[in-house]
């Protein structure tokens, strides 16, 4: 039976969470979204919570939750701060879950513990200039030599990559040959070859602190080597599923924010009168975001489920973010349009909440391939379309 349920401990895990984004998290989002960097303290606070060990076994150091509990506290955070659910989500699913997948014993036993903990950030390397939703595509690449892999070449946008202190990258031992030659490592950010070249100025997410990245013959230990070359697309596919179920639990707690702030807004503002609230124009626009969350939050709750039960769940996780994803870009809009003149304003946080949500239907696959996926499932089950 498919059941959402988070049961009595994460739920309290939620109270306190939500309790720590009332006091540290939001009444500081707009000063870090303007300095764009988040502090390390808030960082090791998440760590010490279990955030950023969220489906990692209890044993190994980590909170040992299903993904329908780690969806609902990365929509926790989203309400919060974008940018700090999005740290957490890519240091999660995209790190450190390709790391528990691929690392063998010693290194599980060395490096997750502190990863789940936070004493480690880690990030992930996939896109590089020209190349984003087809990985296939990757210029950068590797060589074995010497007993160690070398790699060259260059990443783009990478979410929190000046902040890290280790990296998934992504590399091709044959460009040429595609997704067959792709495999990947893990790689220290301070290790000798690694440069930030430029941290990139984004619309949103902005605290998040995306960085292109140079690999000047960066060697890596075998034992960092996470999938041989031919072996990475399968891990992939996995961090695709995840990313994306967290991509669209981003979108619902970005939802939930600007519904909270444009009703909120709209039983002080007054005109002609009323409280805007009393109109029905503005009536509409609350019922039909709030159905809208609670449509999103149920189609990644199925994905999550799917992926507790072991199922791949691709399909369903591209659909929960196709969906979330614009409909948050619209939530926050409509969040803005009823705070009038005054939403356009940095004194209110609908404008962050809208810069955030459009980073949504572009990141971790955009939404034109979200439909390319879904309709090739869609063919696989009724024929072509």
């Amino acid at each position: 039976m498919m059941t959402f349920e988070l049961g009595e401990d994460v739920s309290l895990l939620q109270r306190s969470v939500r309790d720590l984004c009332e006091r540290q998290i939001v009444p500081h989002a707009r000063t870090w979204d303007a300095a764009g960097k988040i502090p390390p303290s808030i960082v090791r606070e998440l760590g010490e919570m279990g955030l950023l060990g969220l489906r990692i076994p209890e044993a190994h150091g980590g909170a040992g939750l299903s993904m329908v509990a780690a969806a609902a506290l990365v929509e926790e955070l989203a309400a919060a701060d974008g940018s700090v659910a999005l740290t957490v989500a890519v240091h999660n699913f995209a790190c450190l879950g390709h790391v528990w997948r691929r690392a063998n014993a010693q290194a599980k036993d060395e490096l997750i513990p502190r990863l789940a903990s936070g004493e480690v950030l880690g990030a992930w390397a996939m896109a590089e200039p020209g190349v984003g939703s087809d990985p296939g595509s990757a210029r950068a690449t590797v060589r074995h030599e010497g007993g160690e892999w070398v790699l060259r070449g260059r990443k783009s946008l990478v979410v929190q990559g000046a902040a890290a202190d280790v990296i998934v990258v992504v590399a091709s031992t044959d460009p040429e040959q595609g997704p067959e030659s792709l495999a990947s490592f893990l790689i220290e950010r301070t290790a000798k070859g690694v440069v930030v070249v430029d941290e990139v100025r984004t619309l949103g997410m902005r605290a998040a602190a995306s960085v292109d990245l140079r690999l000047e013959d960066v060697r890596v230990p075998e034992a960092r080597c996470l999938a041989r070359p031919g072996l990475a697309q399968r891990d992939m596919r996995e961090v695709e599923a995840d990313s994306r179920i967290a991509h669209a639990a981003i979108a619902c707690g970005l939802m939930r924010a600007a519904i909270e702030a444009a009703r909120a807004h709209a039983r002080e503002r007054e005109q002609f009168g009323h409280p805007i609230a009393d109109f029905q124009a503005i009536q509409w626009k609350l019922a039909d975001m709030a159905t809208h969350l609670d449509a999103a939050r149920l189609l990644v709750n199925k994905a999550a489920w799917m992926r507790d039960q072991g199922q791949a769940g691709l399909e369903e996780a591209s659909r929960a973010k196709l969906f979330a994803a614009s409909k948050a870009v619209a939530a926050c809009s409509e969040a803005l349009q009823i705070h009038g003149g005054y939403g356009y304003t940095e004194e209110f946080p609908v404008e962050r909440l809208l810069r955030d949500a459009r980073y949504l239907p572009i990141a971790g696959g955009t939404d034109e391939i979200q439909r390319i996926t879904l309709s090739g499932a869609i063919a696989s089950r009724f024929g072509s379309v």
